[in-house]
Order: structure tokens, then C-alpha cells, then sequence
């Protein structure tokens, strides 16, 4: 059997979810979407580069709900803090209402244009999802099915808080694509640039 993989799906089939309900604690506990670059910040930045066409875009953020909600169609809180981004890829999960969710950080710095054709191109037709990877360092950037939602809760309800569970225990596919990993972790890298 040759396998099958969800190629050619246009943008309005996918909602998009943002992640920013980080503590920011490497950047000085300052919220990072918040962070001004090139006179924009860095949420405001990765959406007009990346979200054109998506279904809806929704967020799930700790605080600043005010401010997200210039961005996206629906806000969702991040009630538990320091609970890692698999926490808040499930909230996103649950209140995806098309069959996939494309998920990016709030602090991602540059966004390559192919960033979506090629998540989608690399799931197979049984995949629960799949992530980028830069240089091997895994991101939170990826595709899911919304039916993945339950192994994640799964995952979440044995104690696992980071993305490598994704990766070690569940399966998911990574795909390299170069660049995907500029994201900002400290205020020193941000200022660097």
C-alpha cells in the first residue's frame, strides 16, 4: 500500500493557535508576544506573516488577554501556570473547531513562508500530528489533528509537561525546516538582533 499524506490542504481547513501562556521567565517574566522588534511585536509580527486565510485564530495566553484579543477571533486562559506548552497545545486542542490546528509560539522572531506545506505535507494519513525541528532543536511549532487532544490529555494526566514526550513516547513526526527555531528565549537574544 503506497501511504497516503494530507497534502494540498488550504489554510481556511486549519485553525490557528498561538501559544502565550509561557512565564516568560528567561525574558525577565515579561510576557514575550508583548516584545517590540523592528517597531512591531514579535505576536503582531508572526501573524501578519503567518496567519492570512487560517478559519480562526485563537490564543491561548496566562495574561494580556486585552491585548491578544487584537489578534485573534477567541482568547482562551492559561489557568495553570508553569504547566508547559503541552498544557497549553491541549487547551488550543479543545477549542479547535476544524479538523486540524496550526500551532505557533507568541515569540517566534521570523516564520518561513513554507512553514504550513511543509508540516502538511510530511502527515500521513494516520498521523496524529507533526512538528518542526531546527538544526534538531524541537519547536512548538506544528500541526495536529483535533482528535489528538485525547493522547495529549493522556500524556498530560501521567505527568508529562514538555513537547518531548511528543517526540520520545507518542510518535509524532518532526520535520526539519530551517529557521523555524528563531524564536526569542532571552531579551539579550532579541536585543542582539
Amino acid at each position: 500500500m503506497i501511504p497516503q499524506t494530507t497534502t494540498f490542504l488550504h489554510r481556511s481547513e486549519f485553525t490557528l493557535g498561538i501559544l502565550a501562556g509561557g512565564s516568560g521567565r528567561r525574558a525577565g517574566r515579561r510576557d514575550k508576544g508583548l516584545l517590540v522588534t523592528g517597531g512591531r511585536t514579535l505576536i503582531e509580527k508572526m501573524l501578519i506573516e503567518g496567519s492570512n486565510e487560517f478559519a480562526e485564530t485563537i490564543a491561548c495566553c496566562r495574561e494580556n488577554h486585552w491585548f491578544y484579543s487584537m489578534f485573534a477571533d477567541r482568547i482562551f486562559s492559561d489557568s495553570r501556570s508553569d504547566e508547559g506548552p503541552l498544557w497549553g497545545i491541549t487547551n488550543l486542542l479543545g477549542a479547535t473547531e476544524t479538523e486540524f490546528l496550526a500551532v505557533l509560539p507568541c515569540d517566534q522572531k521570523t516564520l518561513p513562508h513554507e512553514w504550513l506545506d511543509r508540516l502538511t505535507e510530511a502527515m500521513g494519513a494516520d498521523d496524529m500530528g507533526v512538528f518542526a525541528s531546527d538544526g534538531g532543536r524541537h519547536t512548538p511549532c506544528g500541526v495536529l489533528r483535533r482528535d489528538a487532544g485525547v493522547v495529549l490529555e493522556e500524556a498530560l494526566k501521567q505527568g508529562h509537561r514538555s513537547l518531548r514526550v511528543l517526540f520520545d513516547d507518542l510518535g509524532f513526526k518532526v520535520v526539519e525546516i530551517p529557521s523555524i527555531g528563531d524564536d526569542v528565549d532571552t531579551i539579550s537574544k532579541l536585543q542582539s538582533d
